[in-house]
């Protein structure tokens, strides 16, 4: 969306949210409270932490054992305990309280008064490696596989109260699926070097131990450390597979089984020649499992069912945009790019590389991705002033990529695209190559292309460009965030509010983006997909999907990385691009991670947004060896190939 008619959006929002009278619960997003606990049921807050009832976070007290689910627990939010915005409405708990776990991105928050990061020796982002050190002061141990998670600590920014300022326990990579976890911090100390003592409420409940506390003592004693040594610790579970996947893979699983070998009824409305390129427009049927029409501000319609399955609500249209090489022919098929646009977009944004890609011989294919596109932008205005209607995008989000696995579909099948005269040469022979298909997501595209690559068999190779995993790590660390902030700040004024708050909705947001399906792209395949081959492209000191996030991606994913990646004294920290693997040679027929130096200063190791030097993100575009590469990628033999010259991957000023 222009930045210019974003901002007039949120301004107008500005002034309507200082005018309003509150919230309501009787709202689109609040529709489905059935099969959630009696308020009487529901969990309290944990002592250890009095800054916020729902500190420390995330954590197995703010749970309940329900033998339905495959962790045995769900989730159980302190109905009073959520933030509230300034009209004083609390975040209704009961979506969340369907899971049966924490998110697979959740960050670690506590609050630690006069906590001094460096003097405590906690591992910094520039030495993520430091946390796996037997006498590291930070440790986060997946219980369920005995071994320590790499982790960063830090102090967030934001914060402006040092009684209240939380401090981060940000995971190197996603947590397992399904796993029990462990946080303990020890030795923390003051900035002028004095200890911190134990917390009081943490010592007490290690005197008198309930079972909760039980698990924390024994889950520290496979770490090999006592709990009596800790400042404090406290432990969580992660949402299974199920609770995380669900929902999609009912829908898809329905869809693939009414569509058979077949592809969804779909009607052409023009194809007009553009250059090098035929630009064709129309739209096809799919099933809607939302509720209404499944307009912005809908929700899944699953109100019945107490792990939020949706039922099929009747059918919707999605429109698509392709190009498709006016040179193609039947004899020579070409390989088609399904094209994921940027941050509240739409699918006019394949016009420019589809004329490009044209001219390579290649055809894209896009749509608005449904939950986070322009016409979902007056829904985000409104669930930051009221986030108990954030489920909105998570689940328009889900009806989108069942859009782009049918779009998948109508490439792949003989009685898909190919039956139309715009996808055919002049002889009527198609000119969609139907076994050489590749998702291609672009920034926002980036972050939430791994949930349909996950779940089909269509394509096996994806791209993704600038993108990353977890929208709570990521929103901090961008500028994209600046124009949402002001309404957000507004409705939430307390910066410690707004990081819980931020945690609340990557719960939700797993559904929809990177986090909740990354463990399932290259490995671990859901039942009827393929594994991918995925080429990562970072763009360095990127001022929109943060580093971090790009990298912590990669680690889920097991992506090897490109070397050298980048020039020796350009990257801040001790062991760059800790816990990567690199890449054996090139050419490479797998996945991989490539690093782009457009000589912008190396992003704050804080958690703020990069601002100096000129923004890389959109580069790679205009880069003609960047094209080879992909192209190269989606070929037939989908390699990785050097088109750097055996160094790093540069274009500087």
């Amino acid at each position: 969306m222009p930045r210019t008619l974003f901002a007039i959006v949120v301004t107008a929002a500005l002034l309507g949210a200082a005018c309003s009278s509150g919230g309501s619960d009787d709202t689109s997003a609040d529709s489905d409270n059935a099969a959630t606990p009696d308020s009487a049921e529901r969990g309290e807050c944990d002592p250890i932490d009095p800054a916020a009832c729902l500190l420390p976070w995330p954590n197995d007290r703010f749970t309940r054992p329900d033998p339905a689910t495959d962790t045995g627990l769900r989730v159980d939010l302190p109905a009073e305990g959520t933030p509230a915005n300034a009209n004083g409405v609390a975040i209704a708990v009961d979506e969340w309280n369907r899971n049966d776990g924490f998110s697979p991105a959740a960050i670690g928050v506590t609050v630690v008064p006069e906590v001094d990061v460096e003097a405590s020796q906690l591992p910094p982002v520039t030495d993520i490696g430091r946390s796996l050190d037997e006498d590291s002061t930070l440790v986060l141990f997946d219980v369920d596989a005995g071994e320590r998670v790499p982790a960063w600590a830090e102090l967030d920014s934001a914060a402006t109260d040092p009684e209240r300022t939380p401090l981060l326990i940000q995971p190197a990579t996603a947590l397992v699926e399904g796993h029990r976890h462990v946080v303990a911090l020890r030795d923390l100390k003051r900035s002028d070097g004095t200890p911190i003592d134990p917390v009081a409420d943490y010592e007490a409940a290690l005197d008198d131990p309930d079972a909760q506390t039980a698990e924390i003592i024994d889950g520290l004693s496979d770490a090999g450390l006592d709990a009596d040594e800790m400042t404090t610790a406290w432990s969580f579970t992660v949402s299974s597979s199920t609770s995380l996947s669900g929902r999609l893979r009912h829908m898809w699983d329905e869809t693939e089984s009414e569509l058979g070998d077949g592809a969804p009824d779909f009607v052409v409305d023009s194809a007009e020649d553009v250059g090098p390129a035929r630009v064709v427009s129309g739209s096809f049927d799919m099933p809607n499992y939302l509720t209404g029409d499944g307009s912005t501000g809908s929700v899944l319609n699953n109100e019945g069912d107490p792990d939020g399955i949706p039922e099929r609500n009747g059918s919707m249209t999605a429109d698509f945009t392709c190009t498709v090489p006016v040179a193609a022919t039947g004899s020579e098929p070409v390989p088609t790019v399904l094209y994921g646009h940027g941050l509240l977009g739409s699918r006019s944004e394949v016009l420019d590389i589809g004329t490009v890609g044209a001219g390579a011989g290649v055809a894209f294919c896009a749509l608005d991705w449904i939950g986070m596109s322009a016409a979902d932008v007056p829904t985000v205005i409104e669930a930051l002033g009221e986030l108990t209607a954030f489920r909105t995008l998570p689940d328009r989000l889900q009806q989108g990529h069942l859009a782009w696995l049918m779009l998948g579909r109508l490439l792949a099948s003989d009685s898909g695209f190919a039956t139309d005269p715009a996808f055919q040469d002049e002889t009527g022979t198609g000119v969609i190559d139907h076994d050489r298909l590749a998702f291609l997501g672009a920034s926002q595209g980036g972050i939430l292309g791994g949930a349909p690559s996950a779940l089909t068999s269509d394509w096996t190779q994806t791209i993704l460009a600038v993108p990353g995993i977890g929208y709570n790590l990521l929103l901090p660390r961008s500028i994209d965030f600046d124009e949402f902030a002001p309404l957000f700040e507004q409705n939430y004024a307390d910066p410690l509010d707004r990081t819980i708050a931020r945690e609340m909705m990557e719960m939700l947001w797993d559904r929809g983006e990177n986090a909740g399906w990354a463990q399932h792209i290259t490995s671990d395949t859901y039942d009827g997909a393929t594994a991918k081959n995925v080429l990562l492209l970072e763009a360095f000191g990127d001022h929109q999907v943060a580093n971090v996030s790009t990298e912590k991606l990669a680690r889920t994913l097991g992506v090897p990385i490109r070397t050298p990646a980048l020039a020796d004294g350009r990257s801040t920290a001790t062991e760059p691009f800790f816990g990567i693997d690199a890449i054996p040679e090139l050419p490479y027929a797998g996945s991989g991670l490539i690093v782009w130096d457009f000589g912008t200063p190396a992003p704050p190791t804080a958690n703020i947004p990069p601002r100096e030097g000129e923004d890389p993100h959109g580069k790679l575009s205009d880069v003609p060896e960047a094209l080879g590469l992909v192209v190269s990628f989606i070929g037939p033999d989908g390699q990785i190939i050097d088109v750097c010259d055996g160094g790093p991957c540069q274009t500087l000023p």
